[in-house]
């Protein structure tokens, strides 16, 4: 039998969330956890059944044939052929855990109605009509064993134990008026009829996995390229871990550089996740997540921003300029007439996010380095602020990204050096306190707002998110939607 490629696409898609990818790696905790409840699989199963229900419909039955002896007659031959399924019922399945070992899935009471044509011949006899097929009351039911090939890095699944039954099949013959020859041997039909399909059944099954289910889980990505700079390792340390009320997966969950992989020169620590099931699935963030993508990013000097004059509004009373400067610092008026100035606004150090359950912590350690742009458009260095910062931060999601929002709570400077003498760093509070959140923290939260993927498949969006703060970590709790 023939299974549309949709069908597969979409029963896949809804068991990756239970299956994301992969490879055992030497790390304890992860950098990403995700849990699915039962409610989130029973969602997946009505899903996977509207599915399926359409593409049962779909399916093309081959000829069915055999023989036949009547008494006195002796024996014949009939065919069943160009047989179309004219309706599915699966009024009753699920997906449940099997603790330790994966899914098991489930259809009972099933219907399938089938019409066709029949013929039969007994020596010069011939003849031949139509049919209608009802095969009612079947029974699946399937265990799928959840693991990941450590040298491809991909998740597997195999159907560990398949069982099947049909309580009927009733044929009904019409067309013609040696329909009778048919009935004669109607029940031997019925019952060859039913034992070939519950054969079958299983071996469908059981091949769908291998051959559909399997190559689609090892065809995911298990990491995302976010752009030029770093991607997303979200391959799973162990295979997922399933549970009466729950499937957990954890992720590696970290950031690295596309130009040289390297381990980070720090751990994730451990998540301590909540016993929460009112969502169908539970998205835990560490800040070692967060804290990868800091590091990667500074690694690579990509933290750092040029401010010129001509990106400070118009109408502000504060410019990048010497004159300006020159209100402030004389010596820089005086050294440099009549110029214009650059300020590179750098990272200093990797940033790092504290998560706790107060909430979360972002103090970031920045530069700033000020140059004179000189009448051959050389720098000349002029002084070098340390600013101390405390930020705020906002985090939520948009479709399947997280994104980030950043705001300037407070900006301490502290002149590092100077190439023009001394002079009172206080007497730069005001301009800086004005640039970083007119000027340096759209830039940022540009970026921020694009966001970065989640391990979510494609066609999955989050409802409902309920955001919490856990030591360490970020949980989200959602329902899910197909589209």
């Amino acid at each position: 039998m023939a299974r549309g490629l949709d069908c597969t696409t979409r029963w896949a898609t809804l068991v990756v969330l239970a299956a994301l990818g992969t490879a055992v790696t030497e790390a304890t905790n992860p950098g990403v956890m995700v849990r699915i409840t039962q409610k989130g699989l029973d969602y997946a199963c009505q899903q996977g059944v509207a599915a399926l229900q359409k593409e049962l419909e779909k399916i093309e039955i081959p000829p069915f044939s055999g023989s036949f002896k009547i008494k006195y007659l002796g024996k014949g031959d009939y065919s069943f052929y160009s047989m179309v399924i004219r309706g599915v019922q699966l009024p009753s399945s699920q997906i449940k855990l099997l603790p330790n070992e994966g899914l098991a899935v489930s259809v009972t009471n099933a219907n399938v109605k089938i019409s066709g044509k029949w013929k039969a011949r007994k020596n010069f006899i011939k003849v031949r009509g139509n049919f209608d097929l009802s095969v009612e009351g079947i029974s699946i039911s399937a265990g799928l064993k959840l693991s990941c090939d450590p040298t491809s890095g991909h998740s597997t699944t195999t159907c560990s134990s398949c069982s099947s039954n049909i309580a009927s099949v009733q044929v009904h013959i019409s067309g013609s008026h040696l329909g009778w020859l048919i009935q004669l041997f109607q029940k031997k039909i019925e019952s060859s009829l039913r034992n070939a399909m519950n054969s079958k059944i299983c071996q469908v099954v059981t091949s769908s996995v291998s051959s559909k289910l399997d190559p689609f889980l090892q065809s995911m990505p298990v990491t995302a390229k976010i752009d030029n700079v770093a991607g997303i390792d979200y391959s799973l340390l162990a295979p997922p871990t399933a549970t009466a009320e729950t499937l957990d997966g954890q992720l590696k969950g970290e950031f690295f550089s596309l130009a040289h992989r390297s381990p980070p020169p720090f751990t994730p620590p451990a998540l301590a996740f909540p016993t929460d099931h009112d969502h169908m699935v539970y998205l835990g963030i560490s800040d070692y997540f967060f804290n990868t993508a800091g590091l990667v990013y500074q690694q690579a000097g990509v933290l750092n921003l040029t401010l010129k004059d001509d990106m400070i509004p118009k109408e502000s009373k504060f410019r990048l300029t010497t004159k300006f400067l020159g209100t402030l610092i004389p010596q820089v008026a005086k050294m440099f007439p009549n110029m214009t100035v650059q300020l590179l606004v750098r990272v200093s150090s990797p940033p790092r996010l504290t998560v706790a359950p107060a909430g979360l912590a972002f103090t970031p350690d920045l530069e700033a380095q000020a140059f004179a742009v000189l009448p051959n458009s050389s720098l000349a260095p002029l002084f070098l602020l340390g600013m101390s910062t405390h930020v705020s931060v906002e985090v939520g999601t948009k479709s399947d990204r997280l994104v980030g929002q950043l705001g300037l709570d407070k900006l301490l400077l502290k002149l590092k050096h100077s190439d023009i003498g001394p002079f009172s760093v206080e007497l730069l509070q005001a301009i800086m306190n004005y640039v970083m959140p007119t000027t340096v923290l759209p830039k940022v939260n540009e970026r921020l707002q694009k966001g970065f993927p989640l391990p979510l498949p494609r066609h999955v969006q989050l409802l409902n998110l309920v955001l919490q703060f856990y030591q360490n970590f970020l949980l989200f709790g959602a329902d899910v939607q197909y589209d």
